[in-house]
Formats: C-alpha cells, structure tokens, sequence
C-alpha cells in the first residue's frame, strides 16, 4: 500500500482518495496550510481495440512557449477561483478546455495521485485523476498544444526524459515524475479503479 504522506516537495506522487480531496478548495487548502498553488488534470484511459487487457492513455503535447515546453502529459491546469469550486471540477474544466473532452463524474477513479513540488519559488499539490471512457470520443485540441495521441504502456516506457532543447528535437517526452505517474497507473489499473490500495505497487517503478 502507498503510505498517505504529508505534502513536502517531493518528485514521487503518492496516492490519496478522491472522497477526501472533493471537498470545497477553500477546506482544501486550509487542510494544506503550505501549499501556495493547487492544479489537477486528467489521465483518460480507453481499452486498447485488440488487447482489451492493455489501455491506451489520451496524452496532449504542450506549446513550445510555455513551461515544460513540447512534453506530453494529461490535459490540466491550475485551479481558478472564480470557476471551480472544488480540485475535481478544475481537472474537468481543463481537459474540456484543452481537448473538448467531457468526463462524466461516474468515469472518475476513486483514487487519485498527489504530487507536491516547488515550481517558481511556489509550493504546488498537482493531483492527476484518472477515468475510463468507453467507445470513441471526439477531440478539439486547444491553441496551447500541439498534438494528442493514445499511448500503451509500451509507447510511453519509450518517451524520452524531458530536456529544453531534447523536447524541440525528439517526438515524444515526458517530465519523468509523470511519466512515473502514467507507468503506475498502467500497472495498477484494475486495483486504481476499484479503489484497493492494498497490493498497489511502488509508484518509483
């Protein structure tokens, strides 16, 4: 079982339920007094057409102009007062807003990752829910990105390690803590999905 740790910057996420963190982002940050900044985003996971056993996860790649420009990850994005009321509906306005994409609220896991890091000299939580969509479902991909796709387990251990320069000459890569994050859900993914801590896996794998 992922212990349930403390926030303090740290490269691995650890896992949290999603029952806790649905709370109104006010409750949410006075249960987090150190935190400066809350974002979230999504890991989409549809059945692979061949290999029903092996999912296929729905990645953007992010605008050269931004941080961590060119990487690939789940749509997501920070927490705005004046839209959301909860860390859950920032994750859902963002992947709708990044890729036309609507999560119904009975896709969502009920276990989600935390990841606590210091970005621009600020305390940040980033929490990566995960859901599963069944069948097709139409994409409109946001200015602020490049491309999306749908990657195996397979295909995302191959992207290479996020560097500035790395990112503008190879196709695919990823920041290696989310890339860490994307392998466990792969590995995990029946117990993530019925909420079973017990038997999951180091994240560090």
């Amino acid at each position: 079982m992922i212990p349930m740790l403390p926030n303090k910057a740290s490269v691995e996420p650890v896992l949290v339920r999603l029952k806790d963190i649905d709370i109104p982002v006010p409750a949410l940050q006075k249960a987090n007094p150190d935190i400066n900044r809350f974002s979230a985003g999504f890991i989409i996971l549809r059945e692979d057409p061949v290999e029903l056993s092996k999912p296929h996860a729905f990645l953007v790649q992010r605008g050269f102009d931004g941080s961590w420009g060119g990487t690939w990850e789940g749509p997501g994005g920070g927490y705005e007062p004046s839209k959301d009321a909860t860390i859950v509906e920032t994750a859902l306005r963002e992947t709708q807003e990044e890729a036309g994409i609507v999560i119904p609220l009975e896709a969502i896991f009920p276990l989600v990752y935390r990841r606590t890091f210091e970005h621009k000299g600020l305390l940040m939580n980033y929490y990566t829910f995960i859901a599963q969509l069944r069948g097709e479902f139409p994409v409109t991909l946001s200015d602020e990105h490049l491309a999306w796709g749908f990657f195996n387990e397979k295909e995302a251990r191959s992207f290479g390690t996020f560097d500035k320069e790395e990112a503008r000459q190879q196709k695919h890569v990823m920041l290696e803590s989310k890339k860490r994050t994307l392998c466990h859900i792969f590995i995990n993914k029946e117990r993530l999905e019925n909420g079973d801590e017990k038997g999951i896996m180091h994240v560090n794998r």
